[in-house]
């Protein structure tokens, strides 16, 4: 990792720093090796006699010359007593300064050990004495030069050398540090350079061109693809009948689309559904579109506005009731039946042969609806389809019908009522008149027939309910156990049937029973109609 130019600064003043600690030190060493140096009692007139230690002499076997201080104090001039006083403030000085020093390195030179101080002569001899102090000082000094150069270079990178021949210490010491050496692992600093980006070359740059126009393509693609739907274009010219059911979801719609392949995307449409409301424009019913619609004309296509009216055949058999004509209407998607049976019971259709005061009764229409083919618009108004059964039984009764009820003494409905049950009772156009006859004859001999005792009431009055057929369910429909007419038609008759209430056979009949062949068996007397049905041909001993 490079250093920083603050960084290699900072390196250098720590340097400078532990070199002045060593030096220091070394001074403090000097001061205290010149002290012991003094005998004990000597006079200071005599110490001017004893010749200062010699100066240090540096080792130059490794180092440059070192820088020398030439203010020093000779050697032909011995401190005095007044130096030596001073010597003390001098000391405490640089020993604060160490100790300062000390404190702001976390790793410091160690310090050179001290040498104990030569022994002191005991002689008589002044001279020999002194002597022997002089030639012991010089001793323990060069000894001490010695060791304290070793141990300076031995601690310390920078090799520290001392030249002085004062009694205060070293003030100048030269220093001999390899600065290539110890920074030799550091990375030379180099400038900050922008790194330019890269200009692609022409080879990139054709292969980047080529990347952009197939991207380009390929959204164009799509682009032209989504838009042929939207718009219908290329679309083939052929209509196609859609049916929206009641209670219709936007889901739904589109899937009839899809399947019907008015539309390629359903997502698309369903977004465009969205943007346009077109759940809210779009009403049940069947529709024709084309395949070749826009999404704009396919929704406005479904609505009531737009709408191509779709055209079927229902055809309604004779003897069909209103709840089985209405459940057929339903199945060939002409109208909901629940729709129907709210229009017959509480629409007023102006018709001469109802009455009006059975508003309400839901089946005030039985027995005039028409049975016949008829041709309806899908999903029409339920009053509109009443109304075309209604007008086709007013065409068809005509005022000769009329008069023809008049003369035998009954209403339109009452003879609509007798051609209901005629119309589920006879076998074959044939038995039509002989049933009428039948019938007729009971209704004007009810002191003998008081009840009609027809069976296909009982039926019709059990049809919406879930029982097994009974003479004894009570039920004014029940013309078992009540007298008469029952209460309304039970079934649509056809014309055969109408023509046969109209005009009945004259006969002296009163009984019939239903044969293994469809056909039935005519008695005058309940003893020749018990016989029948003891017999093995009657239709209900199977």
């Amino acid at each position: 990792m490079p250093y920083t130019t603050e960084e290699i600064k900072k390196q250098l003043d720590d340097a400078v720093i532990k070199l002045q600690v060593s030096a220091d030190e070394a001074a403090l060493e000097k001061e205290k090796q010149l002290e012991s140096l003094i005998p004990n009692g000597t006079d200071p007139q005599q110490s001017e006699n004893i010749e200062p230690p010699a100066a240090i002499i540096p080792n130059h076997a490794d180092s440059a010359a070192p820088i020398t201080n030439n203010t020093s104090p000779s050697a032909t001039h011995p401190p005095n007593s007044a130096s030596l006083a001073q010597k003390p403030s001098l000391t405490a000085n640089s020993r604060s300064s160490i100790n300062q020093s000390s404190n702001a390195q976390q790793k410091r030179i160690p310090k050179p050990p001290s040498q104990t101080s030569p022994a002191r002569s005991t002689a008589s001899s002044p001279s020999a004495s002194s002597g022997n102090s002089r030639r012991s000082a010089s001793t323990g000094v060069s000894q001490n030069r010695t060791s304290l150069n070793s141990d300076v270079s031995e601690s310390a990178s920078p090799q520290i050398y001392y030249d002085d021949d004062s009694d205060t210490g070293p003030e100048n010491f030269s220093i001999k540090f390899d600065f290539d050496r110890a920074y030799r692992d550091v990375p030379e600093a180099k400038p900050l350079r922008i790194r330019r980006v890269k200009r692609t070359g022409l080879i990139d740059g054709l292969l980047y061109a080529i990347f952009v126009i197939c991207i380009s393509l390929v959204f164009a693609s799509l682009g032209w693809l989504a838009a042929t739907d939207v718009l219908g274009f290329g679309a083939v010219d052929e209509q196609v009948n859609i049916t929206v059911p009641r209670g219709f979801s936007i889901e739904e719609i589109i899937d009839t689309l899809y399947e019907s392949e008015l539309i390629k995307y359903k997502f698309l449409f369903s977004l465009y559904a969205s943007y346009s409301n077109a759940e809210q424009k779009i009403s049940a019913g069947t529709y024709v579109l084309n395949k070749n619609y826009d999404y704009r004309a396919i929704v406005y296509g479904m609505t009531p506005q737009a709408r191509m009216l779709v055209e079927t055949t229902v055809t309604i058999p004779e003897g069909y009731t209103l709840a089985e004509i209405f459940a057929r209407l339903e199945e060939q998607g002409v109208c909901y039946a629940e729709d129907l049976w709210e229009a017959a019971a509480f629409y007023n259709f102006n018709y001469s042969f109802l009455d009006e005061s059975t508003l309400g009764d839901s089946h005030r229409l039985e027995g005039f609806l028409f049975p016949e083919t008829y041709n309806f618009y899908l999903y029409s108004s339920p009053t509109q389809v009443i109304s075309r059964f209604l007008n086709e039984f007013n065409n068809r009764f005509t005022t000769a019908h009329i008069d023809r009820a008049n003369q035998l003494g009954y209403s339109i409905k009452e003879i609509i009522t007798i051609a209901s049950m005629i119309e589920k009772e006879a076998g074959n156009d044939d038995e039509r008149p002989r049933i009428a006859a039948v019938m007729y004859n009971r209704l004007n001999n009810r002191n003998d027939f008081p009840r009609m005792q027809i069976d296909a009431t009982i039926y019709y009055a059990i049809s919406e309910i879930d029982i097994a057929f009974s003479t004894d369910y009570d039920n004014p429909y029940n013309t078992y156990l009540y007298p008469g007419l029952p209460p309304g038609p039970i079934a649509n008759p056809g014309m055969e049937s109408i023509t046969a209430a109209l005009y009945p056979s004259t006969t002296n009949e009163y009984y019939y029973a239903l044969t293994f062949e469809g056909s039935h068996k005519f008695s005058r007397t309940l003893a020749e109609h018990e016989a029948f049905v003891a017999s093995p041909e009657y239709a209900g001993n199977r």
